[in-house]
């Protein structure tokens, strides 16, 4: 069994990649899974606007799938993938670089 650890935010943000704005290698940003959505069961958000139905769900880079991403330092999980945690790009804000 796992030990839950207690961390405050000022001892996480050490722990934050600085002078960037990604957070590919931040140990706060976890992978949780992906959500495949089933044109069968018409569970899909987008089954009425996909222009070209049957392309949506025979190519992989263009099904309709969502990764769900979360940032422990945020207390935050993208269940739609509304923020940029899928691509690696830093929501918090801390150790950006000086521009």
């Amino acid at each position: 069994m796992s030990e839950v650890v207690n961390i405050n935010k000022q001892d996480m943000e050490k722990l934050i990649p600085k002078d960037t704005v990604y957070c590919h290698s931040c140990p706060w940003r976890k992978f949780i899974k992906t959500i495949y959505y089933n044109k069968d069961e018409e569970n899909c958000p987008y089954l009425l606007s996909c222009q070209d139905h049957d392309k949506c769900w025979t190519i992989p880079s263009t099904s309709c799938r969502v990764n769900v991403w979360r940032c422990e330092y945020l207390d935050y999980t993208d269940e739609t993938e509304e923020s940029l945690l899928w691509d690696g790009c830093k929501e918090c804000g801390v150790g950006y670089p000086d521009i």
